[in-house]
């Protein structure tokens, strides 16, 4: 049984992978949410739609964390707005356009 379970593992994380290579082209003005899986921040929620404020031509870098964080070096190639779901502003934050797909009402 824990043969079967490696299988399942590898074949899901090859799944999660070519999601994730999976492009996307955003422009502007777009509403996109997290491909399935790959969230990898609080907020937008899984499912809620956000809004592409900006595409950057050089991404930014998360250098904030170290080495041994999910986060370090990660490319953050668009800003996206969305609602605040304490007060309801529009608050902007950087994020990675790949693990992203356009959202779909």
């Amino acid at each position: 049984m824990a043969e079967a379970q490696k299988v399942d593992v590898s074949e899901e994380l090859k799944a999660r992978f070519q999601l994730f290579l999976q492009p996307n082209e955003f422009k502007v003005g777009d509403l996109v949410c997290w491909k399935p899986d790959l969230k990898n921040r609080r907020r937008p929620k899984k499912g809620e739609p956000a809004i592409v404020v900006e595409k950057l031509d050089t991404p930014v870098y998360d250098e904030e964390k170290g080495p041994g964080s999910a986060y370090f070096r990660e490319p953050l190639d668009f800003v996206l707005g969305f609602l605040d779901e304490e007060d309801g502003e529009f608050v902007l934050y950087h994020f990675d356009s790949r693990r992203f797909r356009k959202y779909v009402v």
